[in-house]
């Protein structure tokens, strides 16, 4: 399955500093996995996206390169 590397921030603003980076793939039924565990939710906050999971917690990434995560049908 293809998996794409993509780098965490602090916060969702411009300038925020780089905090880690994460494993990033979706099933075959489009599913998103942030380092093997699903993503509950997407909110989209100018040109990130705010990752929300079941134990509240969450991963801001880019917008743009959380969209280049393709499914295993669509690869």
């Amino acid at each position: 399955m293809p998996e794409s590397t993509l780098s965490v921030y602090e916060a969702a603003d411009w300038g925020a500093r780089i905090a880690g980076a994460v494993i990033a793939r979706r099933d075959a039924q489009g599913i998103l996995f942030i380092d093997e565990v699903p993503v509950d939710t997407v909110q989209v906050r100018g040109m990130f996206s705010v990752l929300g999971f079941a134990d509240g917690k969450t991963r801001v990434v880019l917008s743009s390169f959380l969209r280049l995560v393709s499914s295993p049908a669509r690869a």
